[in-house]
């Protein structure tokens, strides 16, 4: 154990987490915390490249100890402890970053995510193991992203979990109580987890990294107050706020409804990060002007107005026009309504960056009705496409990148089995057999082109997937760009 215990103090040494100067004060923390006796006794480092490749041997000397179960959920509580010792207060570590930020907007977020992986808040080497490919049959290209990096939890944590008496703190895994927050068996822990505080419009906000990255530098911000998602002028505003104060970064923020919005709608957040997302290159429809404002109708899956303008007063108070007037927007024979009663059916997904000179605002337009026939939406992936992909489409999908569950793996490899070997599928695989059927009748399948061919055939499910998601097929744009039209008229008047 002693050994990696060298070669992770050595690590955060050469990563800047902290100085050689703290050499003995750290040494002595991590062997109180891990039952080690310090003799004289010397270790040479050796080279690591991340976190895991000291911890894990570490855990698992534990586990033998019997000082830890080995369970996902144990192992990681405790790997967070060791962490945290190497972890500044937070008032340091932002100290720092404001003090880089002054110098470079790029130099502060460098080294805030670097501080974020080397310390293991980012499960970097879990992350490695996604696996990413692309879909590009000509008329779109969209990113898929199958998700291996979070780990299924065990059957013993599952158990312990049900019998953990959960006292509702933090409110929820976004809230500002969450920084240090040592976990327990239904909540991860967060005791290396850091937060930038910064301000949006005179309102108090916090920044920080996603543990478990789906792209490039993937951030959240998070309202400082536990309040619900609201999609309003004012976070059009917060975007283009965050856009200033950040360098090379988009911002976004899921849709603020059921069934269209994100998986945690009670606490207002958006996402961002230095990620270029299909959507970028999406082709246009048609493109109008209206005073400074560039309008672009995209040909994209899910309906899409782009504006962009030097000007982004001009463009926030266009999408606010906008948002009103989808907010009301109904056409019946296109299954959109925007009102159940008093509950309201349309909302919008806002995606912002600057490219350029401009600053550009890609408004996706939603809409989250039921119906007897479509349960859970009518404009959700439909029941023949769950088998790939059941979940919300929230914003990151929303813009061309799909994180597809790790079933999706065992799945393939049975697929594989059932064809080339005519052995039977089991439960988990089984619902892709009528899929998979039309597939081996259209397609000449061998060994060297299996996997290329079932991952063309995984993004053109999720292609269809956005096409269900979007309120105006292509088969009626002339209704979009009427409802785009109107738009113009009425703010120009």
């Amino acid at each position: 154990m002693k050994q990696h215990i060298e070669n992770l103090i050595a690590f955060e040494i050469e990563k800047g987490i902290i100085e050689p100067r703290d050499y003995h004060y750290v040494k002595n923390q991590l062997y109180h915390l891990l039952g080690e006796t310090i003799l004289d006794e010397k270790f040479k480092p050796q080279l690591i490249q991340t976190p895991s490749e000291a911890l894990e041997p570490i855990l698992d000397i534990l586990v033998q100890k019997g000082r830890l179960h080995d369970s996902v959920v144990e192992r990681d509580l405790f790997d967070a402890k060791i962490m945290n010792v190497f972890s500044s207060l937070p008032s340091t570590l932002e100290k720092t970053y404001y003090a880089l930020h002054k110098i470079s907007k790029r130099q502060a977020t460098d080294y805030l995510y670097n501080y974020a992986k080397s310390l293991n808040y980012i499960r970097y080497d879990r992350i490695l193991k996604n696996i990413s490919f692309g879909y590009n049959p000509g008329h779109i290209d969209l990113q898929i992203t199958i998700n291996l990096s979070k780990p299924e939890k065990d059957p013993k944590d599952i158990i312990k979990a049900a019998k953990f008496t959960d006292v509702n703190y933090p409110l929820c895994v976004l809230c500002k109580e969450n920084e240090g927050f040592s976990g327990n068996q239904k909540r991860d822990s967060r005791e290396q987890h850091r937060l930038i505080e910064l301000q949006l419009n005179g309102e108090d906000w916090y920044f920080q990294y996603s543990p478990y990255i789906y792209y490039n530098e993937h951030a959240i911000v998070l309202s400082k107050e536990h309040v619900p998602m609201k999609i309003s002028k004012q976070t059009f505003e917060n975007l283009f706020e965050l856009v200033d104060q950040f360098d090379g970064y988009f911002f976004g923020s899921n849709a603020d409804l059921p069934i269209v919005g994100g998986s945690i709608l009670s606490h207002d957040h958006y996402q961002g990060g230095k990620h270029k997302f299909p959507i970028e290159d999406a082709k246009k429809i048609t493109s109008f002007k209206s005073a400074d404002i560039d309008i672009d109708l995209l040909d994209w899956p899910l309906s899409t107005i782009r504006l962009r303008s030097n000007n982004k007063t001009s463009v926030v108070g266009f999408a606010d026009k906008v948002l009103a007037a989808w907010k009301n927007y109904s056409n019946p024979d296109l299954d959109i309504i925007a009102y159940s009663g008093t509950t309201p059916h349309n909302t919008i997904t806002p995606v912002a960056r600057y490219k350029g000179d401009y600053y550009e605002l890609d408004l996706i337009l939603r809409n989250n009705r039921t119906t007897n026939t479509y349960p859970l939406g009518i404009f959700h992936p439909h029941a023949d496409k769950h088998h790939i992909k059941k979940e919300n489409i929230g914003l990151i999908e929303a813009i061309g990148l799909a994180i597809l569950p790790a079933r999706l793996i065992d799945a393939v490899a049975q697929l594989k089995a059932y064809y080339f070997d005519q052995k039977p599928l089991n439960e988990r695989a089984i619902i892709h057999q009528t899929w998979f059927d039309q597939i081996a009748k259209k397609q000449k399948l061998s060994a060297d082109n299996f996997d290329d061919i079932i991952k063309f055939e995984i993004g053109k499910v999720f292609e269809q997937v956005l096409i269900d998601c979007g309120v105006f097929k292509k088969n009626s744009y002339e209704a979009f760009i009427s409802f785009v039209k109107e738009l113009i008229v009425w703010k120009n008047n």
